[in-house]
């Protein structure tokens, strides 16, 4: 469930105070992205997408996702030998739990998170922009099928 009911305002919001229209198809990209926990690729917002409106091209989901990241409104999860995943939702860099067999994606709550980014730091004197951590496993439900 979405933690922030306004979060499709807020991103439409940044997007016409930069100066983008707000089409139909962007606003549907907008609205999928910012009810959707689950952490979507691009293919799974284009199947989406195109049960709304179906004329619509995968470039649209593309060139909305590339906008959206630029303007700090999704965060974009790389991993290793599958596409990207966008986290409307919660754009700021947090950590991610990730089931190795069913593939899913899940925010992780770490209070230690903020406690690494501030020991990073002192140690090093970066000025860190951004950090990504991820953990993987096999979830409780794949764990529970297997037994």
């Amino acid at each position: 469930m979405n933690e922030n009911p306004n979060r499709f305002q807020q991103m439409c919001k940044k997007l016409k105070s930069s100066g983008y229209k707000l089409t139909p198809q962007r606003m549907a990209v907008i609205k999928i992205l910012s009810e959707r926990t689950d952490h979507p690729n691009p293919e799974k917002i284009y199947s989406l997408l195109k049960k709304l409106l179906p004329t619509t091209s995968p470039a649209t989901v593309y060139k909305t996702l590339a906008i959206l990241k630029k303007l700090d409104e999704v965060l974009e999860i790389q991993y290793s030998n599958q596409s990207n995943r966008y986290d409307g939702v919660k754009p700021a860099p947090h950590p991610h739990i990730y089931c190795k067999k069913c593939k899913k994606f899940s925010d992780l709550e770490l209070l230690l998170h903020g406690q690494l980014i501030e020991e990073i730091k002192d140690s090093t004197d970066y000025e860190i922009e951004s950090i990504y951590l991820s953990i993987e496993g096999i979830c409780p439900d794949c764990k529970s099928s297997v037994s």
